[in-house]
């Protein structure tokens, strides 16, 4: 069934810039009147200027933006997020058919230091915070609002990267930090069929990401590749890259817990 078919709550992660907020313009674009958008990213300024360009392209979207440090916030902070959204609404998560989550949001680490040399314990403790464990708690808070019975689709994407299959030199954190978040959804999609599950890499796309690669990467020969990619315009937009995936939701044909990359499409 095509995901954007449907009147969906959906909840986007690092929805203020870049990538994410190209996912939420884009997405609110094609979802059908009276869906809603939840909007979560640290910065209060870049999440409204995302609900801007949403709100002038696709009126018929109610969107709500959090201001939310998601490498601090416990599972009863994220829980207050959906509840408090599904109040101001005054609708129960039983008014949407759909319940869609992306999970975008994340860092790229301390990529100026090999394997060898990451030994900060609060650079560590909050880099694995952000990236692995409010990912699992928002996806269980997220499940829990919006039980199987109520919906005909539930839909968790997690935006991955081939750095989730293959070892990039001084990108161990990121390389780690993606691998076991595919794993993660890759169980969830074994445990539970009622969920359909997709991870997709978005290619090299033009982001803030991006220029930390090639500015501050140890290795020289993985820097210098991104350099050059910068500077043969071989970087893709975030829309060329948000397009792909879209026309992957709606086709819906993939199986649940795969790994689709932008080159596969």
């Amino acid at each position: 069934m095509d995901v954007f078919s449907l009147r969906t709550f959906c909840v986007i992660t690092g929805a203020s810039k870049g990538f994410g907020a190209s996912i939420a313009v884009r997405f609110a674009a094609r979802f059908p009147k009276d869906s809603v958008l939840l909007l979560l990213a640290r910065s209060i300024d870049g999440l409204a200027r995302t609900k801007s360009l949403i709100e002038a392209e696709s009126p018929h979207i109610k969107v709500f933006t959090i201001g939310v440090d998601l490498a601090k916030a416990d599972s009863s902070h994220l829980d207050r997020i959906i509840s408090d959204t599904l109040s101001d609404l005054s609708s129960t998560s039983s008014t949407f058919e759909q319940a869609t989550i992306v999970h975008n949001a994340a860092t790229l680490g301390d990529v100026s230091k090999l394997m060898s040399e990451q030994c900060v314990d609060e650079d560590l403790h909050e880099y694995w915070a952000l990236n692995l464990t409010s990912f699992i708690l928002l996806n269980h808070v997220f499940l829990k609002h919006f039980p199987k019975q109520l919906f005909r689709q539930r839909v968790v994407v997690g935006i991955s990267s081939i750095c989730a299959l293959q070892p990039f030199k001084s990108w161990s954190l990121y390389c780690a930090g993606k691998a076991a978040r595919d794993m993660l959804l890759r169980t969830m999609a074994l445990e539970d069929s009622s969920v359909q599950v997709l991870t997709y890499a978005p290619g090299p796309i033009d982001t803030d990401m991006q220029y930390e690669a090639r500015s501050y990467t140890a290795d020289d020969e993985l820097r210098n590749m991104f350099a050059d990619m910068k500077e043969t315009k071989k970087l893709l937009h975030c829309d060329q890259s948000v397009d792909k995936l879209i026309s992957v939701l709606q086709k819906n044909t993939f199986d649940s817990g795969a790994h689709i990359d932008y080159y596969d499409i």
